[in-house]
């Protein structure tokens, strides 16, 4: 891989607790990936991002250890959420785009280009990692005179009151990456309820695991012990979402082990994945799934 330079410290520590700490997985596999010699998603937002965090580089990695090789997938994972939302964006001129558990990614500013006149985009996260955001410094998408306009919305996304703020004359686009396994299941099909009730066309696009890879996870968490949460909500068939609400269509479900640019990982993790995609415990653990509404 080729040489990362190290983060710059030149701003207070961050401090994160419990599941709120992924975002920095995430964005290290971006950071990572961009400085590698055939990059996935090649993210240089992520890369400034990365940069600007003192050491949290350096302790990703070592709270990591053991688990590296699968930041590759994570990559993947973003970059077919990206082609989604750039396919929806492509029908929809104008259109809102909810981003709900945003964290630090930098997805608004990688389809900036593919947003037409009238988009709106809006970012949710808890309060504390919305004022992360503004502390880093993350640009914000520019806005032009074809009445693009981004904002961020600080809550909970269990929480009701935020849906009220958000426009609806429009068909909208829902992304959460990394997001359903760590809420209970009781609020994650409240969530999608109340996303179906408040909005009257669009998408959701989202990814969740099945309960072997919670199984998994959660020894994982509890054998290394340098993480304070756990995962909660597993989906084993996402199809059975559309039992929530008369209008949810599956669209599309892609398996971890399916998602487009495996040909692009070193040869180790191509036979890994195959190798895996044969024991029924590891052959799906990830789906990512495209529902109509």
């Amino acid at each position: 891989m080729a040489s990362v330079p190290p983060p710059e410290n030149d701003m207070d520590p961050i401090r994160l607790t419990g599941a709120q700490e992924t975002l920095l997985i995430t964005l290290y596999g971006r950071w990572q990936d961009f400085y590698s010699p055939r990059p996935l998603l090649a993210d240089r937002y992520s890369a400034d991002v990365m940069a600007r965090i003192l050491d949290k580089a350096a302790e990703t990695r070592h709270r990591m250890r053991g688990a590296l090789s699968g930041l590759p997938f994570i990559v993947l994972r973003a970059r077919l959420l990206d082609e989604w939302a750039a396919d929806f964006l492509a029908n929809n001129e104008r259109a809102t785009v909810v981003h709900l558990a945003c964290g630090l990614d930098t997805r608004a500013l990688r389809l900036r280009d593919k947003c037409g006149d009238g988009v709106t985009w809006i970012d949710v996260d808890f309060p504390d990692v919305i004022d992360l955001r503004r502390r880093i410094e993350i640009p914000e998408p520019a806005s032009k005179t074809d009445g693009y306009t981004y904002e961020m919305l600080a809550s909970s996304v269990v929480e009701p009151e935020w849906l009220v703020k958000l426009p609806t004359g429009n068909p909208t686009l829902v992304i959460f990456e990394g997001l359903t396994m760590y809420l209970s299941p009781e609020d994650g099909q409240l969530l999608i309820k109340r996303l179906m009730d408040r909005f009257g066309s669009g998408q959701m696009i989202f990814d969740s695991m099945p309960r072997s890879t919670r199984f998994l996870l959660n020894a994982f968490l509890w054998l290394r012990g340098h993480w304070n949460f756990t995962f909660n909500w597993a989906i084993d068939d996402p199809r059975t979402l559309r039992e929530l609400h008369p209008g949810l269509e599956l669209l599309t479900l892609v398996r971890m082990w399916d998602m487009p640019g495996h040909e692009h990982l070193a040869w180790w993790l191509r036979l890994s994945a195959f190798v895996a995609s044969w024991i029924p415990t590891l052959r799906s653990p990830m789906q990512l799934t495209r529902f109509q509404f």
